[in-house]
């Protein structure tokens, strides 16, 4: 098994549940129970983590920035991790390339991290997440959560590693 120096998260549907019609209320997020395990394990072995989200509802007027970085921090307080966060505000349509599937979020924080793309892991439950990955050479881990058996379907005879959630890194890695 390969070992990993860095591993990126999406967030909806793979460190919390997901609506899909949007959060309009940032304070009805809640995370998945194994979220915070996996992420302080992780993190107190001396992984680097980060959160990699696209996060349109700032573009549709649903919540600010501010309200993002309020909730991150109530996230990070629950699971008892510090977090870097890389979120793309952006419409769909607005064309940028921080939106996954673009991979400039990845990429910053490749760069931030100073870690190289073939030693970093993506986990993610869409399309979006597998293909930001895979352009920017990163390995990817589907989780079943959220859209990931819709996502699974989409890929099927697409050699990735699936984990039933989260949790399963654990396994994965050791």
């Amino acid at each position: 098994m390969k070992a990993y120096k860095f591993f990126l998260f999406d967030r909806d549907g793979t460190l919390n549940y997901e609506n899909r019609e949007y959060h309009r209320d940032l304070s009805a997020v809640r995370p998945y129970p194994f979220a915070g395990p996996i992420l302080r394990g992780l993190d107190q072995a001396g992984y680097p983590l980060a959160v990699v989200t696209n996060q349109s509802g700032v573009a549709r007027g649903y919540w600010d920035e501010d309200d993002l970085r309020i909730l991150h921090d109530r996230l990070c307080q629950e699971w008892d991790v510090q977090l870097r966060f890389y979120i793309c505000p952006h419409h769909p349509e607005d064309g940028c390339s921080c939106r996954k599937p673009g991979t400039q979020l990845l990429e910053q924080a490749l760069h931030d991290r100073g870690v190289a793309s073939q030693d970093s892991l993506m986990i993610g439950d869409s399309v979006s997440d597998f293909e930001a990955a895979n352009r920017a050479g990163i390995d990817f881990a589907l989780v079943l959560t959220g859209r990931g058996h819709i996502t699974q379907a989409q890929l099927s005879g697409t050699p990735m590693t699936v984990l039933d959630t989260v949790a399963g890194l654990w396994e994965y890695d050791h």
